[in-house]
């Protein structure tokens, strides 16, 4: 819980709301500036932050024994995670304009009716992959 306060207060929300000129929302029952979140709020963020460990060492780069990787130093254990739903700050729940991934359409690119949109002869990646699709024997950009 002292790591979900300290992001929100340090790093994003920080302690009263304010409006767009920077100036505190005031609460018109106290008088006071609104405070942007309560500890209700701090215990469900925390929530969020649940599963992560250290990460086991990299034979190939550490061979000093030590408490866990300073490479890739957290790693998700999912067995550890809460997966309840976690509510947003003012209303309703985190993610909640996003679908779930139960709730979209098998293989959609493949579906009757699907739209391919031609994007222009550039990718987005830029010239290091348009160059060598102009190389390549089927003209073809991509990765793969």
């Amino acid at each position: 819980e002292n790591y979900a306060r300290e992001i929100m207060q340090l790093f994003s929300v920080g302690l009263v709301k304010l409006h767009d000129d920077g100036t505190p929302v005031i609460d018109p029952a106290t008088g006071e500036a609104e405070a942007t979140y309560d500890n209700e709020d701090i215990v469900d963020f925390a929530r969020a932050w649940t599963g992560f460990d250290l990460q086991r060492l990299r034979p190939n780069l550490h061979d000093i024994p030590s408490t866990g990787s300073l490479t890739d130093p957290m790693r998700v254990k999912p067995e550890w995670r809460d997966r309840l739903p976690k509510t947003a700050l003012d209303d309703g729940y985190v993610g909640d304009t996003y679908p779930l991934c139960d709730e979209l359409p098998a293989r959609p690119w493949l579906r009757k009716g699907a739209i391919y949109e031609y994007t222009g002869e550039a990718s987005i990646e830029g010239s290091s992959l348009d160059d060598a699709a102009a190389d390549s024997p089927a003209g073809r950009r991509g990765r793969f």
